[in-house]
């Protein structure tokens, strides 16, 4: 189903480097949680009209915006099947998936009130935070997934590009969590509880949306941290698959952002 168009426009959502430019949205309509595609190429976000959520997808420019889904609600987020070919987000009914080029969707996990959920480099996992609970890794390779409980509350959880690790928010501090033996360890504080995070390529630097800003911190010990921009208020920053940008939205605001110029 079409949705209303995006348009891309101009202007800095904060001090500091790179340069943002504005995904708009018509009125009445708010777009929040952009997660890039594996290619780059999209970004996939929740759409919300009214009181009525979904999922969206759009070039990465702003143009293009098609619904893939009307079965959201105010805690929708999503991520991407490795090959681009679904966006996998919580609904009313579950964690489910759809397919980016529209069609009918699938149950994935028959979960409850799930936050940004993400999907491991095989394929085979999927973690996200509860509302108000810890966070979750469900185990897809079977049918129906099996979900084992972390034991660590958490948002914004994010698989490292080698699956083994997984970086979180527990609302004071940005950490991470080897899957293996679930070990936690701490990175830095933070109050940012909905800035999200996300891994460079690499795998030894963290994108953070942090009380400070949009921050890269290059895992030590100790921790280097390098402030990009000086946003307020961030919520769910994404980085591209080149490293080279970063999608987020702003508490309050109805557009999205793009930082070009890592």
């Amino acid at each position: 189903m079409l949705a209303a168009g995006i348009g891309c426009g101009g202007g800095s959502s904060g001090g500091g480097g790179g340069s943002v430019h504005t995904l708009t949205f018509p009125s009445g309509v708010s777009g929040g949680s952009p997660r890039f595609s594996p290619d780059g190429s999209q970004i996939a976000y929740q759409r919300q009209e009214g009181d009525s959520y979904g999922v969206a997808v759009m070039q990465a420019s702003g143009d293009n915006s098609r619904t893939l889904a009307t079965d959201g609600n105010y805690l929708t987020a999503m991520t991407w099947t490795r090959d681009g070919a679904e966006v996998i987000y919580y609904a009313d009914s579950g964690i489910r998936a759809v397919p980016a080029a529209g069609g009918a969707g699938r149950l994935v996990v028959n979960a409850f009130a799930a936050l940004g959920p993400d999907l491991s480099p095989d394929g085979n996992s999927l973690v996200y935070g509860t509302n108000g609970g810890t966070m979750m890794l469900a185990d897809l390779r079977t049918t129906p997934a099996v979900e084992n409980d972390l034991g660590v509350v958490g948002r914004s959880p994010r698989f490292s590009p080698d699956g083994s690790t997984i970086a979180f928010f527990d609302g004071e501090q940005i950490r991470l969590m080897d899957v293996a033996s679930k070990a936690v360890t701490d990175v830095v504080g933070s109050t940012a509880d909905f800035g999200g995070v996300d891994w460079f390529t690499d795998g030894r630097r963290l994108l953070a949306g942090t009380d400070r800003g949009i921050e890269i911190l290059k895992l030590g010990p100790p921790v280097e941290r390098t402030l990009v921009n000086d946003q307020f208020a961030l919520m769910d920053v994404d980085l591209s698959p080149d490293d080279g940008s970063v999608a987020y939205g702003v508490n309050g605001q109805s557009d999205l952002f793009v930082l070009d110029g890592l």
